[in-house]
C-alpha cells in the first residue's frame, strides 16, 4: 500500500485487507490488525495495526489510529500515527497530527496541529544545531 520495490507498489495479502468501497456509507468505528481503504465515506473512528489509506473519493469524519496513514482523500478528525503519514496533494486535513515521519505534498490542505516525535538519531545534532 505504501513501499515500493523496484518501482513498483509492494503487495499487500488480501486476506489481511479491508475495502470500505466507492458509493458506501459505514456508520461506526472500525478496529482492525490489518490493512484498511476507504473509497466510501466512514462516520467513525478508525483503529488499525496495520496500514491505512485514504483514496481520492474516500471520506473519513472521526480519528484515525494506524501503523502508516496515506491520506488522498478527506479527514475530519484527528490523527495518530505510529510510522509514516503521507498527505497527497489532494488530502484534505481538518484535524490535529501526530506522526513520527510526515511527508506532505504541495496543494495538501491541512487545517490542525501537527506534532512529530523527535527520532533518536537526530536528537543530539537538532539539539546543537544553529539555525540562526
Amino acid at each position: 500500500m505504501f513501499a515500493k520495490k523496484n518501482g513498483t507498489q509492494t503487495a499487500i495479502p488480501t486476506d489481511k485487507l479491508s475495502i470500505v468501497a466507492d458509493g458506501t456509507l459505514f456508520r461506526g468505528d472500525i478496529e482492525t490488525t490489518g490493512h484498511l481503504r476507504i473509497d466510501g465515506k466512514v462516520q467513525g473512528n478508525i483503529a488499525s495495526t496495520g496500514n491505512v489509506a485514504v483514496g481520492k473519493g474516500g471520506n473519513v469524519e472521526g480519528n484515525i489510529t494506524a501503523a502508516n496513514l496515506k491520506v488522498s482523500g478527506r479527514v475530519k478528525g484527528n490523527i495518530e500515527v505510529s510510522g509514516r503519514c503521507v498527505l497527497d496533494s489532494t488530502s484534505i486535513l481538518n484535524g490535529d497530527s501526530k506522526a513520527k515521519i510526515f511527508a506532505v505534498e504541495e496543494g495538501a490542505i491541512i487545517n490542525g496541529k501537527i506534532s512529530m516525535e523527535l527520532r533518536e538519531p537526530y536528537t543530539e545534532e537538532l539539539k546543537q544545531a544553529d539555525f540562526a
